[in-house]
């Protein structure tokens, strides 16, 4: 990857939740691991019970994610839009994708792999850690909505 796709990269990231926490040099050195991947509305970006060990940030647009019923149809659980981080489950536990994302409209996503994630661990231990605080905060709020429905539904 040349100075310019970096410099490319770097820029969509800092315009995100995770970019503002940093500063532009390490903004620079994490969007060097990264790509950027552009889906049209309808198509299946994630597929459900896939191997894969890559997440995704959402920079533009509107995703739906979709859980896999017992008679093979989906159920909508949430839309996400800008500064959604999408595929985590998997990027930490290396099991298949836990439900399926849709571009509900054209979607440009800045994708980290864990491969390239773990090259940055080893080249920048402290800012690979910064990485994963900022996603475990995603997690944390994720963990809080779905507590809340769930007692929600329990009333």
């Amino acid at each position: 990857m040349d100075a310019t796709d970096i410099d490319d990269i770097a820029t969509l990231l800092d315009g995100l939740k995770l970019g503002a926490a940093l500063g532009w040099k390490e903004v620079r050195v994490i969007a060097a691991y990264m790509q950027v991947k552009s889906f049209s509305a309808g198509t299946t970006i994630i597929q459900e019970g896939r191997k894969a060990t890559s997440l995704a940030f959402i920079d533009q647009g509107v995703v739906t994610i979709q859980k896999e019923e017992a008679g093979g149809s989906e159920r909508h659980i949430i839309d996400l839009s800008r500064d959604a981080v999408i595929g985590e489950v998997a990027f930490f536990d290396s099991e298949p994708r836990s439900a399926t994302v849709v571009a509900k409209t054209d979607v440009r996503l800045l994708i980290l792999t864990r491969e390239r994630f773990d090259e940055l661990a080893a080249t920048n231990p402290d800012l690979a850690i910064m990485v994963l605080f900022y996603i475990g905060r995603v997690l944390s709020r994720r963990l809080r909505q779905v507590t809340g429905r769930f007692v929600g539904l329990l009333a």
